[in-house]
């Protein structure tokens, strides 16, 4: 997982968490277990989160025989966090 952040403004910021592409389909699981544990440092640093937004970056084509559509295999999370009151 990788992640970017950008300043968005006075006292709050947007982070971009986007997944390993192994070609299999995304553990949504370890994908927020990541965010999360970003999460408990950005509330060390007095931020928490405000919006949560998923992006889908990369879809797998179906395969002869498999029914739907296929499966994301990669996507992007858009986290902002904010100061909380009191600690800006």
């Amino acid at each position: 997982m990788t992640q970017q952040e950008f300043a968005a403004g006075p006292d709050q910021s947007i982070v971009i968490y986007t997944s390993d592409d192994t070609g299999e389909e995304i553990d949504p699981a370890a994908i927020f277990t990541a965010i999360a544990e970003d999460a408990r440092r950005q509330d060390s640093l007095g931020r928490r989160i405000v919006s949560v937004a998923a992006v889908p970056v990369r879809h797998s084509g179906a395969m002869l025989g498999r029914t739907g559509s296929g499966y994301e295999t990669k996507v992007s999370i858009a986290v902002v966090y904010a100061a909380q009151r009191g600690s800006a």
